[in-house]
């Protein structure tokens, strides 16, 4: 058995989300290892500050960090791990598969170019009826087209979740003529229509695979405390999964047809009657991955066992349940700065959460710089507005 902790063990971590970026770092530095950063610009916070990182790369586009890790980790006494929270990195991987799968272990389909299939929407929601998942009716349309065989209201969706700015295509339309408006906003050439369900909340199951399916494990679910009309939470509650195992079995039956070896969350969402209609499977990290660490179960870890050793080792993990992480940024531009909750509310909230996205006891000077930057961002915004009035 390979120990995580050989000497002979590299973790890079190639991300582009500040958050979900800094919640791997954490998660693997807590294991004693200093994982290596390949970063794209592009965020407005680079979490480079946290105390666990070893090198960090900041490169300007997604191929220029495929061609940093090919040619800065080529000493073949290592093994490489690969982790992210992109799934342009997922689908870039996956194209050169044939390539990297000698000299890294990443996130995987087994085969070229077969991971890229199921990017899209809609081949997961075939997938997902295949199995016995209530899916929402969708069609696929080019901008300007009406629906054959949906009611309004409906979504408009982007196909690919990796679209840039694909939440800008999120809109709910009540009629024909809200769909046209739409489409006048809509950068995409193809969306997929769906029916709008009411919703109560989201579902989202957290687990791993290893071995193409074949050896998995799924031991979290979550669902927001606040959830917005129409938009998405800050607040979760994650506990142990109890969805119980006929969803499981369905779920190991999509990975095994896939053949995905790697970390992925499953999304649903709960209608008023709590029947859960499948959304979309992410085969990548997610922002609450350090909050599974809190938990008592790091998917960094498992993951690195997982890759070295081809087995999940889960028999002795303490799972601590219920578990409450906040977005603290955005649940603060959310409800604090619109005057949806009270500050007093909003404090009392934070006594009862135990993980956040920024902030950390143990690894704080990511949150003093993010708090800087804000100072910095609005000392500069007040000259530039004194520079308009003279």
């Amino acid at each position: 058995m390979i120990s995580i902790n050989d000497s002979k063990t590299r973790v890079i971590i190639f991300g582009q989300h500040a958050w979900n970026t800094l919640g791997q770092i954490r998660s693997f530095g807590e294991l004693g290892l200093r994982p290596d950063v390949v970063w794209v610009k592009g965020d407005l916070v680079v979490p480079s500050k946290s105390k666990y990182i070893n090198q960090f790369h900041i490169v300007d586009s997604f191929e220029d960090g495929l061609n940093c890790i090919k040619h800065e980790y080529t000493d073949r006494n290592y093994s490489y791990v690969i982790s992210t929270d992109s799934d342009v990195v997922v689908s870039l991987f996956d194209l050169h598969y044939d390539e990297l799968k000698e000299r890294f272990y990443f996130f995987n389909a087994s085969q070229q170019g077969r991971l890229n299939q199921f990017l899209p929407k809609h081949a997961q929601y075939q997938l997902a009826k295949k199995y016995g998942l209530k899916v929402p009716k969708t069609e696929i349309v080019k901008k300007g087209f009406l629906p054959h065989d949906l009611n309004y209201p409906i979504i408009t969706k982007t196909i690919d979740s990796f679209t840039r700015n694909w939440k800008d295509n999120y809109v709910i339309c009540h009629s024909e003529q809200e769909l046209l408006d739409a489409y006048k906003l809509i950068n995409q050439d193809n969306l997929l229509l769906q029916e709008f369900i009411e919703k109560k909340n989201e579902v989202a199951i957290e687990g791993i695979s290893i071995k193409q399916g074949e050896d998995i494990y799924i031991p979290v679910q979550g669902e927001y405390i606040r959830v917005e009309p129409g938009g998405y939470g800050s607040w979760k509650r994650n506990e142990i999964y109890h969805l119980g195992e006929e969803m499981r079995d369905k779920i190991q039956q999509i990975i095994k047809e896939i053949k995905f070896s790697g970390v992925f969350e499953m999304e649903f969402l709960k209608d008023k009657n709590d029947n859960l209609y499948f959304l979309e499977i992410n085969f990548r990290h997610t922002q609450y991955n350090h909050a599974l660490a809190d938990m008592g179960v790091n998917m960094s870890k498992l993951l690195l066992e997982g890759f070295l050793n081809n087995y999940l080792c889960v028999d002795n993990l303490i799972i601590k349940s219920p578990h409450i992480v906040m977005n603290e940024r955005r649940d603060f531009d959310t409800y604090i700065r619109t005057n949806k909750i009270s500050l007093r509310s909003w404090l009392s909230d934070i006594r009862k959460t135990d993980s956040f996205y920024i902030y950390d006891r143990y690894d704080r000077y990511p949150f003093y710089d993010y708090i800087f930057s804000l100072i910095k961002g609005h000392i500069s915004l007040f000259f530039r507005k004194i520079r308009i009035i003279k």
